[in-house]
């Protein structure tokens, strides 16, 4: 397997660094397929995380040092099958693939918070029994400092949220709170720029 670098990564990066922001996401459309595409730099290695919509297809790839990164064969051959494309190198490969999605990717980062709803096919599988994995729907943010309880699922806000953003929660003793109702759902937002509620 060899490796692609992709580094029409490194200005989003770089922006994302500067703003303070570990996850972002936005979409590609590659052959009449649209996919969801996951960037966070809060994982060592860096984590593109890319799942095509409406499919049953979603891959996990880490990107080392200078923006290196493969997929794997089985990865690539279901793409195929879902983009309805040959593979082969006068046809489609990995590194064609690859390198459109990094080409399409912004610049800058926005200042919209991404809602976990577009990480959890992804890393719903890594919360732990106790962080209530069933519930997958964020619905806002405990502080703790009011009712003097200790705050938890510090692991399951990182995944969701990155590093950051947990961190700051175990500094301040909140917790993020969900739900496995859609309906009860509300929009994506850090702790340190609402209310916190009980």
């Amino acid at each position: 397997m060899y490796n692609t670098y992709l580094t029409q990564l490194r200005a989003l990066t770089s922006d994302m660094a500067k703003s303070g922001k570990d996850i972002e996401q936005f979409y590609v459309t590659y052959a009449n397929v649209r996919f969801d595409v996951i960037y966070d730099i809060s994982k060592i290695p860096f984590e593109l995380l890319i799942g095509a919509i409406n499919h049953s297809w979603a891959c996990t790839l880490e990107l080392s040092r200078g923006f290196a990164t493969y997929m794997s064969n089985n990865d690539f051959y279901s793409l195929c099958d879902i983009l309805n494309l040959k593979p082969g190198k006068e046809h489609f490969t990995s590194f064609m693939f690859l390198n459109h999605i990094a080409s399409k990717a912004p610049a800058k980062c926005s200042k919209q918070v991404v809602d976990p709803s577009h990480l959890s096919r992804f890393r719903n599988k890594e919360v732990k029994t106790s962080d209530e994995p069933d519930k997958i729907y964020f619905v806002g943010w405990n502080n703790h400092q009011k009712d003097k309880r200790k705050a938890h699922n510090f692991d399951k806000t990182e995944l969701f949220f990155g590093k950051r953003v947990a961190d700051y929660c175990r500094t301040n003793n909140i917790s993020s709170r969900w739900t496995n109702k859609k309906y009860e759902s509300r929009n994506a937002s850090y702790p340190w720029n609402m209310n916190h509620e009980l």
